[in-house]
């Protein structure tokens, strides 16, 4: 249900397109350079001048290329799909690699920050299944497999600091240093990890959608991205595993019921989904698809704000968020494209 902070409103519509487009932008980090680094594909893109729409290559990697985090001394780190962890040279060189902890293969990293002491977290999706198979690992509904893993700044000292976490698609340190919050997609809950001892704690649980990367803005608070919005049907669907299962055998996954990044109409799409027309027209409150949203906490982690593309929107599918000096950014990877949110409560223009 939205409701409170998460009432609908159409403020991430709002947002300023940034350049061009991106193919299948994924993550977005600031560079120790002063750039914008941003993952599509195989590739990093180094985004420079106004707009940050003077695109460079990077780097080219041996696999889809997702979480991004860059290290005080100027390393850029990325989460490689079936390679684990890589550390680049600010020229674009790779000089490390995490591939594995505890005797398994990091094959579905997902997501990396750095804490201020320089300790590197990791987030490793599951055993099963890698990034680029996110709807599969959904819809297989096994038990959760992911992993938090903390390693030293020079990717050495690997140790798991937590199993069995839901698509922990997003990780970022608290504001005041001493926690790990955790994003489970498909547990659809915040959760925090002391980093002094094995406490954890659930944060908020039952989220409307399914979270996505985290990041730290001023003040601790946190901002989070949202893959897509939870419909009752697709949460039936999970739960029917027969008819689950047989769908899954059957059905090409672009047209699977669930959550899609990008909900551009298809005529062969699953109907049940909504899709409520009327003179031609797709009605906001149509139960979505696909859906953009963006949520503001505070260092409790409650929400103090959302943006919103709803059904009818054009910028769906947001897979990560940072806030940049002034301004915030984030990347719509259903619609291919890099934009600034607009200015909202204590956030300033400029």
């Amino acid at each position: 249900m939205l409701d409170g902070a998460f009432s609908p409103n159409q403020r991430l519509d709002q947002a300023r397109r940034l350049g061009d487009e991106i193919e299948r932008p994924d993550d977005i980090t600031l560079g120790q350079d002063g750039a914008l680094y941003v993952s599509t594909g195989n590739r990093i893109l180094r985004c420079t001048g106004d707009d940050f729409n003077t695109r460079t290559a990077f780097a080219t990697l041996d696999g889809p290329v997702g979480g991004l985090g860059c290290t005080p001394d100027g390393r850029m780190l990325a989460c490689v799909s079936g390679l684990g962890l890589v550390a680049l040279s600010p020229t674009g060189e790779i000089i490390g690699k995490l591939e594995s902890v505890g005797g398994e293969k990091i094959a579905c990293p997902l997501s990396v920050t750095v804490a201020p002491d320089g300790a590197i977290y990791l987030t490793d999706g599951s055993r099963n299944n890698r990034p680029e198979l996110w709807l599969t690992d959904l819809m297989q509904n096994r038990a959760p497999s992911g992993r938090l893993i903390v390693c030293n700044s020079s990717l050495g000292g690997a140790s798991v600091r937590a199993d069995k976490l839901a698509w922990p698609l997003g990780v970022v340190v608290s504001g005041d240093g001493k926690e790990v919050w955790v994003a489970e997609s498909w547990a659809h809950r915040l959760t925090a990890f002391s980093r002094a001892g094995d406490d954890r704690r659930v944060i908020v649980k039952n989220h409307t959608g399914y979270p996505a990367r985290l990041a730290r803005g001023a003040n601790g608070e946190i901002w989070m991205a949202f893959l897509a919005l939870r419909t009752q049907l697709t949460e039936f669907v999970l739960r029917e595993r027969a008819f689950c299962e047989e769908m899954m055998r059957t059905v090409p996954p672009e047209l699977w019921i669930g959550p899609a990044l990008d909900g551009r109409l298809n005529p062969r799409e699953p109907t049940q989904i909504g899709r409520i027309k009327k003179l031609g027209i797709q009605k906001p409150w149509a139960p979505p698809r696909s859906y953009g949203l963006v949520a503001r906490l505070d260092a409790r982690g409650a929400a103090t704000e959302t943006l919103h593309s709803r059904v009818d929107g054009r910028v769906h599918g947001i897979t990560a968020v940072r806030p940049i000096g002034s301004h915030v950014l984030a990347v719509s990877k259903g619609r291919d494209c890099l934009v600034e949110l607009p200015p909202g409560r204590g956030m300033q223009e400029g």
